[in-house]
């Protein structure tokens, strides 16, 4: 009889406990990589082959590609023949799909998407229902025409640095930085920062480095895990460049 009492005081404690422990968050598995004419391929494709091998170990995982229309998207290599590689929407922004996080590259596309109310308006409509955000190289400046990074620590692409700075004022731009966090923005240096930033989002959200280095080593690609890690910063002198005032 006092072992079973004894038994009862254990589970009792044990249940209290637990019921004391905050649940664990779910993670973000719905993904969506907003496209654009003229996007920087390796902007979307490295971190998504990325998460690709990610998702094919993370149950109810999903990638999805985002666009104006249904129409194949090119990407910003061509030739005389045109774009020479191209994404498939799963959606369009006015299905507005219900997604976790949001993925924005960079490149000639984005400049012009910059200028685009329509992308614009879907990022500002869509950032509030979702879990994360994030850039790529300079798809930086899309979230700051949107208004997100108002006040908000944030990295671009560094040879672009003066211009992209210039279109976000009041931005907290941090000139030497491989990936940066603030609360649940994201923002990347340029295009092959994306992998790493996809890597740190794997180990820091999934909380699953082991993954996310299963992942990086199938790609045979070097992962840099130091967020302050840029040599490109000093290449191109980022901090001599003026921040335009707040």
């Amino acid at each position: 009889m006092q072992l079973l009492r004894t038994l009862v005081v254990v589970l009792t404690s044990a249940l209290v406990v637990s019921a004391g422990k905050p649940k664990p968050k779910p993670i973000p598995l719905k993904w969506g990589v907003l496209a654009f004419p003229r996007y920087v391929g390796l902007d979307a494709y490295g971190p998504l082959e990325l998460l690709n091998i990610v998702a094919y170990n993370t149950p109810n995982m999903t990638l999805s590609i985002i666009a104006e229309t249904m129409d194949f998207v090119p990407a910003h290599i061509s030739n005389s023949a045109g774009a020479l590689t191209w994404m498939k929407p799963t959606y369009t922004i006015d299905q507005d799909p219900e997604i976790d996080v949001l993925l924005i590259p960079g490149g000639e596309g984005a400049d012009i998407a910059y200028n685009n109310p329509r992308i614009i308006d879907y990022v500002k409509r869509t950032y509030p229902k979702l879990k994360y955000i994030t850039s790529v190289c300079t798809g930086a400046q899309i979230l700051a025409k949107a208004g997100i990074l108002k006040g908000k620590k944030a990295t671009t692409n560094k040879w672009a640095w003066a211009e992209m700075v210039a279109k976000g004022p009041g931005v907290k731009w941090q000139p030497c930085a491989r990936w940066v966090v603030d609360g649940n923005i994201w923002t990347s240096s340029g295009v092959a920062a994306g992998i790493d930033m996809a890597h740190a989002f794997v180990t820091n959200v999934y909380k699953n480095e082991t993954l996310a280095d299963t992942a990086a080593n199938i790609l045979e690609v070097e992962i840099h895990k130091d967020p302050h890690w840029d040599p490109f910063c000093v290449i191109w002198n980022t901090t001599a460049v003026e921040l335009p005032a707040r």
